[in-house]
């Protein structure tokens, strides 16, 4: 056997699930640390410096490197690692495209076991699998607990208040212009989902993220399946035969769409990362923030390892470490970073009305993030002298010296009287990123976490 297969045999293997809602950073959070680790060469000899600080084997010396291993599972979708980092450094770095469907990238972390060594036994590999998959399709893992009546009741109730009454007007005037259908019809089914498609496509573009079916979204290799034709309807349907086809095309999409998928991926997963673009949500209101709220709450129900709740049916107690990280971290000023983390925790007891995070088996925890530092942290020189924020600003090209204000601290927020504000920010120049990886806040104990 050659050495190469000697090594992955003996590997201790760790498959990392990452996730999130729109725009919370998957793909630059991958892009970062993947980059961060390829050269952590950079840093020996600084102790407690670069985008992996706070990774105990990097502090404490024994991480010796990290190799992709493109040659792993060569016919499976991988991540698009080099495409991303080209996109954030050099002379005119932005923000990569999101990735679009389900997609991994395999690599072998080095890390020297000084008592193996010490009584010349063999030191395996970590090798990592990083799972990237659409937050989307998360959202649809509540469906597999509730039936298409009370799914579709609580789907309109949403769809008729707040923001999302603006958005949805279409999809209610198509329902309202035919009569309850006596039998399932294809041709209308399909144009009541093109509607709802817009409605979702337009809730979250307003940073609304309780978007169900999530495939309307993300169809990935589904794109035009008739199962995907799939929408609530109001209790005024629901004695005709068109409601009973829409009930039946409800069990239809959690068998072959969602159980296949949770069963295929993530029975391999055991370790679960979960990026939440907290600042965001708040910075677009009490409707944006709430729903956040919503869908994490009825996502964790399914994170119930070891006690009965969905992802432990279908694949037993696998998944130990399960991270919920509120990226963004450089858009509040550094005395508000632990805030932040405090924040996302309270949002996460709040909604968890199963008390998943006192009672689950998984080990959980709560950290603020930053992929890739867009800011740097500065004051004001006339008093009272206050932290700021600099950086470049989305769409400009000069930088911006910046006041967010502070994030709330008591839930729920005061929305009349909250002094925050979201600023976007364009990647800053880094030249030496291709040697040294990117800036980050929290990078290196969001891996030590994950792969403890």
């Amino acid at each position: 056997m050659k050495k190469k297969a000697i090594d992955d045999f003996l590997a201790k293997k760790i498959s990392i699930g990452v996730t999130g809602f729109s725009r919370a950073g998957k793909t630059v959070f991958i892009g970062s640390l993947v980059q961060a680790l390829l050269t952590a060469d950079a840093y020996k000899g600084k102790r407690g410096q670069g985008p992996l600080a706070g990774f105990g084997p990097f502090d404490r010396g024994t991480f010796l490197g990290a190799r992709i291993r493109d040659d792993l599972n060569s016919a499976a979708p991988h991540f698009p690692f080099r495409r991303v980092r080209d996109a954030l450094y050099g002379e005119d770095p932005h923000w990569p495209e999101r990735t679009e469907e389900l997609s991994r990238l395999i690599m072998d972390l080095i890390i020297q076991d000084k008592k193996k060594k010490k009584f010349g036994l063999p030191n395996p590999n970590v090798q990592i699998e990083i799972v990237d998959y659409p937050g989307e399709w998360l959202v649809d893992l509540p469906m597999l607990d509730t039936e298409y009546h009370h799914w579709s009741s609580s789907l309109i109730e949403r769809a008729v208040e707040g923001q999302r009454k603006h958005f949805s007007r279409r999809f209610f005037d198509l329902i309202n212009s035919f009569p309850p259908a006596d039998s399932f019809d294809e041709e209308l089914a399909e144009k009541l989902a093109d509607a709802w498609r817009t409605h979702l496509s337009e809730a979250a573009n307003q940073g609304l993220v309780f978007n169900q079916p999530g495939r309307l979204l993300r169809p990935g290799t589904h794109i035009n399946s008739p199962v995907l034709r799939l929408v609530p309807l109001p209790e005024s349907w629901s004695d005709s035969g068109f409601y009973k086809g829409m009930t039946k095309r409800y069990k239809e999409y959690r068998r072959k769409i969602i159980k296949p998928f949770y069963k295929k991926h993530f029975s391999r997963i055991d370790r679960q990362l979960v990026l939440v673009d907290l600042l965001h949500a708040l910075s677009r209101g009490k409707d944006a923030f709430n729903e956040m709220g919503d869908a994490l709450g009825a996502t964790l129900k399914s994170f119930d390892y070891g006690n009965g709740g969905v992802l432990d049916r279908l694949m037993g107690n696998r998944t130990s470490h399960v991270l919920f990280a509120a990226t963004k971290a450089d858009h509040v000023t550094r005395q508000d970073r632990s805030n932040l983390r405090v924040l996302l925790e309270d949002i996460l007891l709040l909604f968890d009305d199963s008390a998943v995070i006192r009672a689950t088996s998984a080990k959980i925890e709560f950290m603020a993030l930053a992929s890739i530092r867009a800011t740097k942290d500065e004051r004001t020189d006339a008093d009272p002298k206050r932290q700021i924020l600099k950086g470049q600003r989305k769409g400009k090209d000069q930088f911006w010296h910046w006041d967010p204000g502070e994030l709330p601290l008591d839930l729920p927020p005061d929305w009349n009287n909250l002094y925050f504000e979201f600023m976007e920010f364009e990647p800053p120049e880094n030249k030496l990123a291709r040697k040294e990886g990117f800036p980050a806040i929290n990078l290196g104990k969001t891996l030590d976490f994950l792969i403890d």
